[in-house]
């Protein structure tokens, strides 16, 4: 039931994505007229290459992450209520942990951070410029923010330190399922480089075991946040 659940939430969250693109693209592509539809877009020969223009425009990719995120957030709390009813809670790892267990993974966290930091400035196969090129593009850093630095973590870790996560805990012990689910949470970045794609990797297997050891979402949510926003604010 929770790999169904995955798969139906990652499929909805996809295609609330392609529809919330595509009709920004219409929205600012002076190549389609104002009586443009959503079919006309996506008949079109140029597809490929009108969405490959638009690939990294911050405000498009903003608001994308802001819907998708607030829809398939929604779909994973309503899914699994209706799943666990009375489990939901401890399910999803919504109650909040202590302050030492914040205050322990953050530390563990940004120390991790500090040193793929360094790699990413010191080895040139590590960097990438997909940041910069989204905050070059955005005419609107507080939606970005929002969408890129709030929106898309929250439901990241609903769904993989949530849903994920503690649908394996079923049928495998802790550190498994902390391995399965960073493994799908660096996948789930394939607009990076296979090379920083393994920067990625060590961050999911951090936040998964805050998840685990701490025993609330919070604590990966709070993480995550924190190093989407430096991303968003900062560079």
């Amino acid at each position: 039931m929770g790999v169904a659940l995955f798969s139906m939430v990652l499929l909805v969250f996809m295609l609330v994505q392609f529809v919330v693109m595509l009709k920004g693209v219409l929205a600012i592509d002076p190549s389609f007229g104002p009586d443009a539809t959503l079919l006309d877009l996506v008949r079109s020969p140029d597809l490929n290459v009108v969405m490959e223009r638009y690939l990294y425009h911050g405000d498009l990719i903003a608001r994308t992450a802001l819907w998708s995120g607030i829809v398939g957030t929604a779909l994973i709390v309503f899914s699994v209520y209706l799943w666990k009813r009375n489990g939901l809670v401890d399910f999803l790892g919504l109650r909040m942990a202590s302050a030492k267990q914040f205050i322990l993974w953050t530390g563990a966290f940004l120390l991790l951070a500090a040193v793929l930091e360094l790699l990413m400035r010191s080895v040139p196969s590590f960097q990438t410029d997909f940041m910069e090129r989204v905050l070059g593009s955005s005419t609107d850093r507080v939606l970005l923010a929002i969408g890129v630095g709030l929106m898309a973590p929250l439901f990241e870790e609903f769904l993989l330190r949530g849903l994920l996560l503690g649908s394996i805990r079923h049928i495998t012990d802790a550190h498994s399922a902390v391995a399965l689910s960073a493994g799908v949470f660096t996948l789930m970045h394939l607009q990076y480089s296979w090379t920083v794609m393994l920067l990625i990797l060590p961050l999911g297997v951090v936040l998964g075991y805050a998840r685990v050891k701490s025993g609330s979402i919070w604590v990966p949510v709070l993480l995550h946040v924190i190093n989407n926003m430096a991303t968003v604010l900062l560079g």
